[in-house]
């Protein structure tokens, strides 16, 4: 995805987290051998024995995180929870291919869960720490906040303990926030408060006569919206209908291959069709953020099921996790458009060493920033068939930015002034990440940007701006990474206009994130200005983003959409590629 930027205006829950350092993973065997190891690990560390706790990782654990940074991350934890006492519980659980032993650890100011991955060889291939989620008899509560023209549904679960106390912990769906722990529960009679520090979030609600209700206020940076919460038995799961359920009628293969020039393990899943090869093939590319294979979003897997639809229509299709994510090494915050496209590139090479594959008709398919890839790779190598962009950018990293911050607010019900506000932050933030290469002296200077701007007349509560400041740190951590200053100042359209095979573009009418209309018109001219003469544009009614059948478009609506990739773009795509491969085999 596009970064967004919903501003100041808009509710933000947010959660401060434990440090958590995650590194690549491979296998199960035997589970009780598997919890010892995990106790044993955690034992080490609390022992200070870091180098001898380095013992069992694998060789990718060794490198991203030998003892002396070890040492660091568990300094860390002791930092945000405080000294280490004991561990008081163990719980096990498979993920794919890997085993996740999860050591619930008591320290002086809260409790932490280590997770701890192993691979099949037993060896140590991945470690996270993150706050305990609470026990006891579980109470569910379900409700829906109204913000202006956005409703955002919210889940609390409280868990009474053994001395009569609650905790809890809160979901946002539609926001993609499950699990955050909520820093106080009261339950008074029939007087129930809630609170969440991190995001200075407060829930007072009281309990109708059959405590099946609770009818209350959330307060939020000086706002008092009404919620109700209705007590269920079970909290309600998403429906995700064209989720691909096993046995498929394909072949699925899991594969892992290397970018020498860049350094990483890049992991994924192949999936080849059963009929008799070779095929013609496309590498999924993802959008922007730390994305798995599937490009997981909120219960959604565009990408599997793209993938799923195109294999049972006789086309190959590789998908691959993203730099730092499931089985592949690196960062992607580190990384940038020009090493993503490297990764493409080691993706190619793969396909077309195996003989299922018609390396004549390899194609890339690039979703969102993944748009700016693929031509970006097509431009440089004549191994590329084709090429489809899916709501691609056609414009500058920075007119992207603008556009974007505009239409999310406007269908958010903003103001006049509203929007005037969020295009002058935008503004002042980009002018020091253009002429600020250093990130410290930056990121000074957008901090002052930001109180500057809640101080001027006419921002509204200047109190209430500032409050919110501590919860802009994710945002600005990110905007002074290398990949969001690349992608500031990178313009697709030099790419475009060295692209000389078939691109069929589209884009959803209701894309608020990357603007149909300009995008596609600004792509359609870069190509043509190129010469090439082989290009299909096309503005999918009614469709968003992420190509999903919606009303308005608004970022509130994918995760409460059951639709996951709407057939009509599903066959478009499938139909552009098998019109454009026919005939071409290689002899």
């Amino acid at each position: 995805m596009v970064p967004r930027w919903n501003c100041l205006s808009v509710i933000v829950v947010s959660v401060l987290s434990c440090s958590s350092l995650i590194a690549q993973q491979k296998d199960e065997t035997p589970t009780n051998l598997r919890d010892q190891a995990a106790e044993s690990f955690v034992t080490l560390l609390a022992q200070g024995a870091f180098a001898k706790a380095t013992n069992d990782f694998d060789a990718t654990m060794l490198e991203v995180l030998p003892a002396d940074d070890l040492k660091k991350t568990w300094e860390k934890v002791l930092e945000d929870a405080g000294a280490y006492k004991r561990q008081v519980g163990i719980r096990r659980e498979n993920s794919g291919k890997y085993e996740i032993v999860t050591v619930t650890c008591e320290f002086a100011k809260a409790k932490l869960d280590a997770r701890v991955v192993f691979d099949q060889d037993g060896k140590i291939s991945g470690l996270f720490f993150r706050p305990a989620k609470p026990t006891g008899t579980e109470e569910i509560w379900e409700g829906s906040l109204k913000v202006g023209f956005t409703e955002i549904r919210l889940a609390f679960h409280l868990f009474k303990q053994q001395d009569g106390n609650y905790a809890g912990t809160m979901d946002s769906r539609d926001q993609g926030a499950t699990g955050i722990i909520l820093d106080g529960v009261s339950v008074n009679e029939d007087v129930v408060r809630l609170e969440l520090k991190s995001a200075k979030m407060v829930f007072e609600g009281k309990l109708g006569k059959d405590r099946q209700e609770l009818t209350g206020h959330l307060k939020q940076f000086g706002l008092t919206l009404p919620l109700t919460l209705k007590r269920v038995a079970k909290a309600r799961e998403p429906k995700r209908p064209q989720t691909p359920q096993r046995p498929f009628l394909y072949e699925e293969r899991e594969v892992t291959y290397e970018n020498k020039k860049g350094g990483v393990k890049l992991a994924g899943t192949l999936t080849l069709p059963k009929t008799q090869g070779p095929f013609p093939a496309v590498i999924l590319i993802t959008g922007s953020g730390a994305q798995d294979r599937d490009e997981t979003i909120l219960g959604h897997k565009p990408f599997l099921v793209l993938a799923d639809y195109l294999t049972r229509r006789g086309i190959a299709a590789l998908r691959v996790d993203d730099r730092g994510v499931g089985g592949s090494t690196g960062n992607v915050q580190d990384a940038t458009s020009d090493d993503f496209a490297d990764d493409v590139r080691a993706g190619v090479e793969f396909l077309k060493g195996l003989k299922e594959i018609d390396v004549a008709r390899i194609g890339l398919v690039g979703h969102s920033e993944g748009g700016n890839i693929a031509p970006l790779v097509a431009s440089q190598s004549q191994d590329i068939a084709f090429i489809v962009l899916l709501a691609g950018c056609g414009l500058p990293g920075e007119e992207i930015l603008y556009l974007q911050g505009a239409a999310l607010l406007k269908v958010a019900g903003a103001d006049a002034a509203t929007l005037a506000r969020q295009k002058e932050l935008q503004e002042r933030m980009f002018a020091v990440l253009h002429e600020e290469k250093d990130k410290a002296a930056a990121e000074t200077k957008i901090r002052a940007a930001l109180k500057d701007l809640s101080s001027k007349p006419g921002q509204g509560d200047e109190k209430q701006m500032l409050e919110m400041l501590p919860l802009l740190d994710g945002q600005i951590q990110m905007v002074l990474t290398p990949w969001f200053r690349h992608f500031l100042d990178y313009d697709p359209r030099p790419a475009l206009r060295k692209v000389t095979c078939p691109v069929l573009a589209l884009n959803g009418e209701k894309d608020l994130q990357v603007d149909a209309a300009a995008n596609l018109k600004a792509i359609e001219a870069a190509l043509k200005e190129g010469g090439n003469r082989h290009v299909t544009i096309q503005t999918l009614p009614n469709l968003n983003h992420l190509f999903q059948s919606c009303k308005t478009g608004s970022l509130s609506e994918y995760g409460a959409i059951e639709e996951t990739f709407a057939p009509a773009a599903l066959e478009t795509i499938a139909k552009w590629i098998l019109e454009r491969t026919a005939g071409q085999s290689k002899p």
